[in-house]
């Protein structure tokens, strides 16, 4: 009769035998991380009680009531003393300047000119000179020019020439009419305010000033090209127009 020890279940199966399941190793490393910062967190947090109840190993010198002190300056004052160094450091060895940069231009020299195959060279032409004509007979001199015919002075302008008698500025432009051989005045509206009397002196002064000098006629208008005065056709001195009829 056969042992029944040696004998095995087939429905159970031993424990060593079964495969391993399966586990990411990348969720196991983060699981492993975030108990790595949970472990430092509470470690940093034991050292900052344990330094503030003044738990923490000090030296002899330092006063027992500074101690929660004395580890955050040791930490701190190394970072400033490299700062310190680094900033005087650069202080007395500033960086130097550099030279400003010339920007340079090459050029070429341009070649000389030389005659194509095939090309014959050429001389400079000549332009021929004309030879005098034999027994040409002199040009005649030329005559002179007529002298023009003595012409109406000038008046430049006509408004200086007339301020003399125009004290009050009524005069706004003169226009020398050289066909007709007359004047044209712009007066402005005060013109209308001033008496007839002086209306027409002052008229009479324009025209003998202007007859003087060689024109024939007068006209006063508005600056809205009115016609208010002009010398008389027929005899002499000049004809006002009413204001009425303006």
């Amino acid at each position: 009769m056969a042992d029944r020890s040696d004998r095995s279940d087939p429905g159970v199966e031993e424990s060593g035998s079964l495969p391993a399941p399966y586990a990411n190793p990348w969720s196991s490393l983060a699981q492993d991380l975030r108990a790595v910062a949970a472990d430092l967190r509470l470690r940093l947090q034991e050292l900052w009680r344990r330094n503030r109840e003044g738990d923490l190993s000090t030296p002899g010198f330092w006063p027992r009531d500074l101690a929660p002190l004395f580890w955050p300056l040791v930490l701190v004052l190394p970072a400033l003393l490299l700062a310190a160094g680094v900033m005087q450091w650069q202080r007395l060895h500033p960086e130097p300047t550099p030279p400003p940069q010339v920007e340079q231009l090459t050029t070429t020299p341009l070649p000389e000119a030389r005659l194509l195959p095939g090309q014959p060279a050429t001389e400079p032409v000549q332009a021929p000179v004309p030879e005098p004509a034999p027994d040409s007979a002199p040009e005649p001199a030329p005559e002179p020019a007529p002298e023009p015919e003595a012409a109406l002075p000038r008046l430049d302008p006509l408004l200086q020439f007339l301020a003399a008698d125009d004290s009050d500025g009524l005069i706004l432009a003169a226009e020398p009419q050289l066909s007709r051989n007359s004047v044209r005045l712009l007066v402005s509206d005060d013109w209308l305010d001033w008496p007839q009397a002086r209306r027409q002196a002052l008229a009479e002064s324009w025209w003998e000033r202007l007859e003087a000098e060689g024109f024939s006629a007068l006209t006063i208008e508005s600056s809205d090209q009115r016609l208010l005065a002009r010398t008389a056709r027929v005899g002499n001195g000049m004809i006002l127009f009413n204001v009425e009829d303006r």
